[in-house]
């Protein structure tokens, strides 16, 4: 990254941090977490840190002013050791990645940089015209495509409360900064599962391993009230009663379709390895996420309907900042419209200019 980039994000961060330090609070207990930062993309992540307490935390983000910062979802007796082993586990949160479906619908909402000769433009192409080397297409999230996550977000703790009776007290969604949301759950009988219990709940939420003869038996003998069947079994079942009504399908590659589609329908499309990794390191809540200037936003489950993240996430400022952009897709931010651009200087909100210097679209000039 540029140094003038570096020195904005920077700069720009560190007002964000110092105007909204009581927002940015570990889980605890603060001293049974790991922390892991990116003070600097080339460097990699500085890992396996570990704080007293919560000032010792906040003097360390103000001091380094980091790009990213995360934290652990277990706690650990010794989280500064590198040995895994030997940090030895205490318990761990339960925690979901949902993001966002890349899609292209028009070409003036994407770009491409060839990160072997340079080249770069508006549009869609999957290899470099100069040298046909691949090209990295900029990752413009929009409106829709951030609805369609939420809507799996939604049926997440739907399945969360009704099949694995978790209290809503105990599940905590966020909007990830960037591409899609994260949920949390750190309700007592649930943060001792193992790894492969983890995995069970994984192939849950994605319906793996179902067996549709046990569907189509049901159908077949209706003898019993189906509010009886409880989790996903018992909705795909009165699903296909409730489209049916009286005419159930008796073609048996109908009814494999009809349940094929349901099916679909129900599934919860998670990350299954970051829900299996107990170890893994979470971005930090109420962090800015450096691949958008955007902050970690927790989302009450009451705001979920109402919650924009393209607006209600912005964590940076409105002072005017010039940039020198390459290509840069149209995009909505923070209840705005931007671009499209194309080699040509612009002044833009700081919050705009980080948007495009996190997404390695433009250089910073001047204020």
């Amino acid at each position: 990254m540029p140094e003038a980039n570096m020195e904005f994000l920077k700069r720009e961060f560190f007002k964000y941090y110092y105007e909204n330090l009581d927002q940015l609070v570990p889980p605890g207990p603060i001293k049974n977490r790991e922390f892991g930062f990116f003070l600097d993309k080339s460097r990699g992540m500085l890992r396996h840190k570990c704080f007293i307490n919560l000032d010792e935390f906040h003097n360390f983000v103000l001091n380094e002013v980091p790009l990213d910062i995360y934290v652990s979802a277990a706690r650990y007796e010794d989280p500064s050791n590198r040995d895994m082993q030997e940090k030895k586990l205490i318990s761990a949160e339960l925690f979901f990645d949902i993001d966002a479906e890349p899609t292209v619908s028009e070409s003036e909402e994407s770009a491409w940089v060839c990160q072997n000769c340079g080249k770069y433009d508006l549009g869609t192409e999957d290899k470099c015209p100069v040298c046909n080397s691949p090209v990295e297409r900029a990752e413009i999230v929009n409106e829709n495509q951030l609805n369609e996550a939420l809507k799996e977000v939604k049926k997440l703790v739907e399945v969360l409360r009704s099949d694995f009776g978790i209290d809503e007290n105990h599940i905590s969604v966020f909007f990830s900064g960037n591409r899609g949301y994260h949920v949390h759950v750190d309700q007592e009988e649930f943060i001792n599962i193992t790894a492969e219990g983890r995995r069970e709940i994984v192939d849950y939420l994605l319906i793996q391993g179902f067996e549709e003869k046990r569907i189509m038996h049901l159908l077949k003998n209706r003898s019993f009230y189906s509010g009886d069947l409880k989790g996903i079994i018992g909705r795909i079942y009165r699903m296909i009663l409730e489209a049916g009504g009286d005419k159930i399908p008796r073609n048996k590659r109908r009814i494999l379709k009809q349940i094929n589609e349901i099916i679909e329908e129900f599934k919860v499309k998670v990350d299954p390895v970051v829900t299996i990794d107990i170890h893994r390191l979470m971005r930090m809540p109420g962090s800015i996420n450096s691949n958008s200037g955007m902050v970690k936003k927790r989302v009450r489950l009451q705001d979920l309907s109402s919650f924009n993240p393209l607006k209600d996430a912005v964590a940076l400022g409105e002072g005017e900042t010039v940039l020198r952009v390459k290509a840069v897709p149209r995009f909505n931010l923070g209840g705005k419209s931007f671009g499209p651009f194309k080699d040509e200087e612009v002044e833009l909100p700081a919050y705009a200019a980080a948007y495009i210097i996190c997404k390695g679209l433009g250089e910073y000039v001047r204020r």
